[in-house]
């Protein structure tokens, strides 16, 4: 028997990556805790094109263009709380298991994780 791998990416598929971060966005910004930084980005629809793009990249697929994301740089400037963080992160998961099967909910959920983790690492402020 061939084992074929098969990237998250072509599990979920780019309309419901795309849907699942616009849904997201949505939540944030109407989060009381979130939303006055997530109202403040000023290009709301290229900055969610960019989102997209960054997930896509990283659950496997493949861009012409990719745009160049800096997660961490991004974050370190806005002043991320741990609390903001855990509020994220649980909006988050929320939205995923929303939208997808609790397989993939799951297995996304487990990449955002490791996104918090990076930004306690590197950014988050006490």
């Amino acid at each position: 028997m061939v084992r074929k791998l098969e990237p998250l990416c072509d599990k979920i598929g780019h309309q419901r990556v795309k849907a699942v971060v616009h849904d997201f966005y949505r939540r944030l910004r109407a989060d009381p805790e979130l939303g006055p930084v997530f109202t403040a980005i000023r290009d709301r629809e290229g900055h969610e094109d960019r989102i997209i793009a960054y997930w896509w990249l990283a659950m496997g697929g493949r861009m012409e263009n990719p745009p160049v994301v800096d997660m961490l740089g991004a974050h370190a400037r806005v002043g991320v709380s741990e609390a903001q963080l855990r509020r994220w992160l649980t909006l988050f998961g929320e939205t995923v298991r929303d939208h997808l099967e609790e397989e993939l909910a799951a297995q996304w959920q487990q990449m955002a994780f490791a996104v918090g983790d990076k930004l306690r690492a590197q950014v988050i402020r006490s």
